[in-house]
C-alpha cells in the first residue's frame, strides 16, 4: 500500500482539525448565548447560581429511582494513561485506561447520588500501574461507606484478579474463568548465532545457525538488554528474575490480604493458572457465580432498595458532548492516519516493555508474537 507522504498526511489532519475547530466556536457561542439567558432569568428568580450536576446515562432499571448504581468497566487489556492523539481521533476500543477507572471511582465515591457501584470485569490483565490505580478506586468507594461489587463477565485474569480483589464481593457469570496470578516481564528475542543479514533469494532476512531464540521473563550494566543479536546473560536473567519475583509477591500478599484464598496453595499449586467459575469459588478467587441480573439484584438489595425502585447509569464525567456524539465516528474515519493502529501500537510498547500482571497468551493475543 502507499503512504501519503508525512508532509501531507500531516497537512490534512491539520485542516480536518481547523475544521472541528470551527465547528466547536460555532457551537460554544451558540451554547454560551443560551448560558447567559438561563443564568439572566435565573438571577430574576431568585436562583442561587449553583451548577447542578451533569446527569448519568440511564441504562437499566427505574429511570426515575433515587437509589443509583453506577456501572464502572474493566473490559480489554489494563494500561495506566490514555497516551498521544485522543478526543475526537480516539480509535481504538476494548482498553481499559486504569487511571480514568480510579477518577470514575474517586468521584462515585464522593458523588451522593451513588449509592452503589458495580464493576463490570472482562479483562486479560494488563500493567501493575493500571490495575492498582483501578484497586485505589476500589478502597475510596469502600472508605465512603457504598458497596462495590464486580461482576466477571467471561474471563478476569491476572490485573483483573488484582484491580477487583478488594471490592466487597465478586461474582462471575457462568463459563467463567477466573485466575492467572503471576507476573510477565516480557519476551525476550535473540538471534542464535546469526551468520548472515538480508540473506536469501529476496534478501530482507537474518540466516543463522541456531534460529530464533526467546525466553520469556517476569540498570549501567546490561543497558542494551533486549539486543536480539545475544542471549541473555546469567546475571540479567537472575536480575529480572528477581524483578518479576518481587512484583509477583506483592500480587500474591495483594490478593491473600483481600481474598479467602491459602497463600501456600496459591504459590505452589494454583500457580498462575485460571479456572472454571465453580472451581474459582472454591479457591477463594469469587464468592458466587451469578447472572448480571442476579448481580444487580443483589447490589440493589444491599443499598436497601425496594422491589424495582433503584437504576443503573454509567459515569456521567466521561459522556461524550454533542459535538463528539455527532462528529467523532466521521472525523475517525476521516483520519489521515490509521488513529486505532498506532493507539494499539502505544499501548503495545506499554504492555511489553515493563512488568505486567498478564499472560503471555493473552498478550501474544492484543499484540503479536
Amino acid at each position: 500500500m502507499t503512504e501519503r507522504p508525512p508532509l501531507l498526511t500531516d497537512l490534512v489532519r491539520m485542516v480536518i482539525k481547523m475544521i472541528v475547530g470551527g465547528i466547536l466556536v460555532i457551537a460554544l457561542v451558540s451554547c454560551g448565548v443560551g448560558v447567559i439567558s438561563a443564568a439572566g432569568a435565573g438571577a430574576a428568580g431568585g436562583s442561587s447560581g449553583k451548577d447542578k450536576a451533569p446527569k448519568s446515562d440511564h441504562l437499566y432499571g427505574e429511570e426515575d429511582s433515587e437509589n443509583a448504581i453506577m456501572r464502572v468497566n474493566v473490559i480489554g487489556p489494563i494500561l495506566s494513561h490514555e497516551t498521544g492523539d485522543s478526543g475526537f481521533f480516539s480509535a481504538m476500543a476494548e482498553v481499559t485506561y486504569g487511571y480514568k477507572v480510579k477518577e470514575q471511582l474517586l468521584k462515585a465515591a464522593k458523588n451522593d447520588d451513588i449509592k452503589a457501584v458495580m464493576m463490570f470485569v472482562r479483562t486479560p490483565g494488563g500493567s501493575i500501574v493500571g490495575s492498582e490505580a483501578i484497586h485505589d478506586g476500589v478502597l475510596a468507594v469502600k472508605e465512603a461507606g457504598k458497596p462495590i461489587v464486580a461482576y466477571v463477565d467471561s474471563f478476569s485474569a491476572s490485573g483483573g484478579v488484582w484491580s477487583t480483589a478488594a471490592a466487597d464481593k465478586i461474582f462471575a457469570d457462568y463459563g467463567s474463568v477466573i485466575g492467572s496470578v503471576g507476573v510477565n516481564f516480557g519476551n525476550w528475542m535473540y538471534f542464535d548465532d546469526p551468520v548472515a543479514v538480508d540473506a536469501g533469494l529476496f534478501g530482507g532476512g537474518v540466516e543463522t545457525r541456531g534460529g530464533v531464540k526467546t525466553e520469556f521473563l517476569g540498570a549501567g550494566l546490561g543497558k542494551d538488554l533486549g539486543n536480539p543479536w545475544r542471549p541473555l546473560t546469567d546475571r540479567e536473567r537472575n536480575l529480572l528474575t528477581a524483578s518479576a519475583e518481587f512484583y509477583y509477591d506483592q500480587f500474591v500478599d495483594h490478593v491473600v490480604s483481600n481474598r479467602p484464598v491459602d497463600r501456600g496453595q496459591l504459590v505452589g499449586e494454583y500457580g498462575a493458572m485460571i479456572f472454571a467459575d465453580a472451581l474459582a469459588k472454591d479457591r477463594g478467587y469469587i464468592d458466587d457465580m451469578k447472572t448480571y441480573q442476579e448481580t444487580l439484584a443483589f447490589i440493589a438489595d444491599e443499598i436497601g432498595a425496594e422491589g424495582d425502585d433503584w437504576k443503573l447509569v454509567t459515569p456521567p464525567y466521561v459522556k461524550k458532548s454533542p459535538i463528539e456524539e455527532l462528529f467523532g465516528a466521521t472525523l475517525t474515519a476521516l483520519s489521515p492516519r490509521n488513529r486505532a493502529d498506532e493507539e494499539k501500537a502505544a499501548a503495545c510498547t506499554e504492555l511489553k516493555s515493563r512488568p505486567v500482571a498478564m499472560s503471555v497468551q493473552a498478550l501474544n493475543a492484543f499484540c503479536g508474537s
